[in-house]
């Protein structure tokens, strides 16, 4: 009982551990996906902390789990380290009873699991599906924000150039108003004073020194003109309240284990009423064909299993059984079309039930993997010994990617009835109890597994284990890699010496290790989760889409991947004590770790220039392959000018004091319609162009069949033209609606450019200028991690492998989170796009010097 005590006790601290660790990264990663829309709606801190509070539900059930397995792997795997695992064999005792204690915890986390996910995981589902849509209803609250045209107020445009949000006062502004029942007009003043109802239901826009020109709806020769030295405007303002519902329809995740086989009883139920009214109709056929009665007992299905999808068609099935052609097809169709839709409804329900039925068992199978993972964490732990704990949590890492693939790719095979439900859900338990008792056999009989293969096999290559003599060309081809490692690594000696060469060696090792491991388990869980979308696609365009994904995958994982692997490097440094010993040989930290800073830069200067040169590219063609993925081999490419864009009611910028308005506008064929082109010096409107089109020939733009109007101090003068070659715009019409496209399809300077294009329009760019900066801040991750590494290392290397893996783990996410959330507040306007895209590497780098500066002491 002593024993038994002891493991639980050893348990406790790992599990909460990584339970906190996992339950965190899924807050965070909810945090990247919910936040952006959450916090543009101008929600209360509360609504916004009741959001991931509801959505923990869900993460606590898939954590138990995992972390059962990273506790017993962790526990056992120290346990076997410190040679706890020896010594009890040396007693005599059998390593069996060491499982007992822990299947018991398990079993216990298991059933509350179930109670948890069968009473309080469908309510949080619930109420968090009418959170969320309460939430996307909600209209955000509409701002005035300088140099933006604002058109959330229905009927009305406003730009202005100045704001003041203390004061609310407004300078140099344009009114554009097109309401319904009223003259379209346009105003301008000098300034104004922005005023909200108390009520909240209007703005007043209180308006001084300007002009108001009005043209008839009726009669286009009516123009209005009027100038002011005050003006009052009332305009409806934006229902931007937060209205809670509660809807009573409940999908398959909302619902307990009992309503679901209620549902599925109802289902079943309703399934024979089908087949007496199946059976009826086919009784009233047999009434019409005398000689139907005996061939629709051969011909149909009698019995009440099934009804069948590949049957023969009703007219192939009437003509069969109607040879002497007596009955005409028209006075039997309505029964046919009846049978018809009563296999549909049948089929419906069948899919319906399997629906239920996933859920049913999912609620099961999910809690019952607690016991199974101990299956697996506790050989691997105790077995994993040339390896390490890192090699043995990487392959208990892979086991459950394969039990997690299997729920993700049985339930819709199960949904469109291809295997049972109870297989989909159950599938992945069935093959990792088996993989687990295997295990368990070769722990018990003392076997070594061996998980160092692939180490070894890479330092042959690289240098570092000489491998066997091989003959001639095969011995010149297996050396061919090992020259093009060796030769950089006998450049770096000469310049900064061996041992500093050899921590670089290590961070290499560790790079490439990582990156590819994540690589894989990231291609394989995202092809697991895109069955679906690959279904029926060419092997090799499934293969290039993955190649052209590689570069975005490289560029997401690269700062984890530098922080483990400086992190790796340094602490096996420590662990091995080849650190005190190079301290003792007169080698501070600083020496060290100088190449590895140097590496940190080279890695942040490659990153922003893969950026720049193979990301966008890559994305983009990704994207193309994404829409053509059932093709065959397709090599599609966007062409500019056979996209047509077609816009109502559109803005656009000639100059800052020229000003078009376009009704309809075209790209394909380049001409728009109704256009007027306003001028404007200060608070006056100093001439203005109406036209019926506007067209676009490749060397500018001209109009056709309008006036013009040009307006003095003391007169208007009024000049009608057939057409009149414009000066001002000469941008192509397909450049103008240019749409700011995914920011992982451009580069800094296209993105730059497609920024400034917005502005011409008018558009709100807040955004896209946050996307801008973080395009710059997000490759110094690569500086700073690797510093991070290394300082924490330094002073807590010797607590082995899992230990640093769970920090490098937390700082990585903790980092790339607080840059992510600082972009999103940044973009939302609660503080300038540049603080925003450098607030994370600022904290971090802080962090990461006066860790460093007590680390070299």
């Amino acid at each position: 009982m002593i024993l038994y005590r002891y493991i639980i006790r050893e348990l406790i601290a790992p599990f909460l551990s990584s339970m906190s660790i996992i339950v965190f990264l899924f807050v965070m990663q909810q945090a990247v996906l919910l936040l952006d829309r959450i916090i543009s709606k101008g929600l209360d801190t509360a609504v916004v902390i009741e959001v991931f509070i509801i959505e923990m539900a869900w993460m606590i059930t898939l954590a138990i789990p995992m972390a059962i397995l990273v506790a017993t792997l962790t526990t056992f795997g120290r346990m076997a380290g410190d040679n706890e695992i020896t010594s009890i064999k040396a007693s005599g005792q059998s390593l069996w009873p060491l499982l007992i204690p822990v299947f018991a915890a398990a079993a216990v986390l298991c059933v509350l699991n179930i109670y948890f996910n069968d009473l309080i995981l469908p309510e949080a589902n619930h109420r968090a599906s009418n959170l969320l849509s309460d939430i996307s209803r909600k209209k955000p609250t509409a701002f005035i924000e300088p140099k933006v045209l604002i058109t959330d107020f229905p009927g009305y445009t406003i730009y202005t150039e100045k704001v003041d949000n203390k004061t609310g006062g407004l300078g140099n502004i344009r009114i554009f108003t097109d309401a319904a029942g009223q003259d379209p007009s346009l105003t301008v003043a000098d300034s104004g004073d922005l005023r909200i109802t108390p009520d909240q239901q209007y703005i007043e826009l209180t308006l001084y020194n300007g002009e108001t020109h009005s043209i008839s709806r009726t009669n286009k020769d009516d123009y209005f003109l009027g100038r002011f030295a005050r003006q009052v405007i009332a305009i409806k303002n934006v229902d931007s309240r937060f209205q809670r519902t509660d809807s009573d329809y409940r999908g398959d995740r909302e619902k307990n284990v009992a309503r679901m086989l209620a549902d599925v009883a109802e289902l079943k139920k309703s399934n024979g009423l089908l087949m007496d009214e199946y059976h009826a109709l086919i009784d009233s056929l047999s009434l019409r064909v005398r000689t139907l009665d005996s061939l629709s007992r051969r011909d149909t299905l009698a019995d009440s299993a099934a009804l069948p999808d590949d049957s023969p068609t009703f007219s192939a099935w009437v003509k069969k059984i109607d040879s002497t052609g007596m009955y005409t097809m028209a006075s039997i169709r309505p029964i046919g079309d009846l049978i018809e839709r009563l296999q549909r409804r049948f089929h419906a329900n069948n899919r319906l039930i399997a629906q239920y039925m996933v859920e049913v068992h999912k609620k099961y199978s999910i809690p019952f993997a607690c016991i199974i993972f101990v299956l697996i964490g506790a050989p691997l732990g105790i077995m994993a010994r040339r390896g390490g704990l890192t090699v043995g949590a990487s392959y208990s890492i892979f086991f459950f990617i394969i039990y997690w693939a299997s729920l993700i790719g049985g339930e819709p095979l199960a949904d469109k009835l291809i295997i049972p439900p109870w297989l989909a859900m159950w599938g992945g338990n069935i093959f990792i109890t088996l993989c687990g008792i295997v295990l368990i056999i070769l722990m018990l009989r003392e076997t070594t597994i061996r998980f160092d293969v692939l180490l070894t096999w890479w330092k042959g290559l690289t240098g570092r284990k000489h491998p066997r003599r091989k003959s001639s060309a095969v011995g010149f081809l297996l050396k061919l890699p090992l020259f093009v490692v060796r030769v950089p690594r006998w450049i770096f000696r000469k310049l900064f010496g061996i041992l500093p060469v050899y921590l670089i060696g290590l961070f290499l090792d560790y790079v490439v290790g990582v990156l590819m491991a994540i690589i894989v388990i990231f291609v394989a869980v995202d092809y697991v989760s895109n069955l679906k979308r690959f279904d029926g696609a060419p092997f090799y365009n499934i293969m290039l889409f993955y190649w052209y994904y590689l570069p975005w995958i490289i560029q997401i994982i690269i700062p984890i991947v530098l922080l483990l692997a400086s992190m790796f490097s340094i602490g096996r440094l420590a662990k091995n004590s080849e650190l005190i010993a190079m301290k003792a040989a007169g080698i501070n930290l600083r020496q060290l770790t100088f190449p590895l800073l140097i590496m940190g830069i080279l890695f942040w200067i490659g990153s922003f220039y893969g950026g720049e040169w193979i990301l966008p590219r890559a994305n983009a063609q990704r994207r193309l392959l994404l829409e053509h993925l059932k093709e065959p081999r397709t090599s599609a490419v966007e062409r500019v000018y056979g996209i047509r864009e077609f816009r109502r009611n559109f803005y656009y910028f000639g100059t800052p004091n020229t000003m078009y308005v376009f009704g309809e506008f075209s790209t394909v064929p380049q001409r728009a319609r109704t256009v007027r082109r306003e001028t404007f010096r200060g608070n006056r409107i100093t001439e203005r162009i109406s036209a019926e089109a506007m067209l676009y020939d490749g060397s500018g733009w001209r109009f056709v069949n309008g006036t013009v109007r040009t307006f003095g101090n003391s007169r208007v003068t009024l000049s009608p033209f057939d057409t009149l070659s414009d000066s001002v715009l000469t941008t192509r019409p397909v450049d103008m609606v240019a749409r700011i496209k995914s920011k992982e399809e451009m580069s800094y300077w296209e993105l730059r450019g497609f920024i400034e294009a917005a502005k011409r329009r008018g558009e709100k760019v807040q955004k896209h200028m946050g996307e801008l900066e973080f395009k710059l801040a997000y490759p110094f991750m690569s500086f700073v991690v690797i510093l991070l590494g290394i300082a924490v290392t330094a002073r807590a290397g010797r607590k082995g492998s899992a230990v640093l893996f769970g920090i490098g783990l937390a700082l990585t996410f903790s980092y790339w989170i607080i840059c992510r959330l600082a972009i999103v507040f940044a973009q939302n306007g609660h503080f300038p796009t540049l603080l925003g895209a450098w607030l994370g590497n600022i904290i971090f780098l802080f962090i990461g010097l006066v860790l460093y500066r007590k680390a070299i002491r």
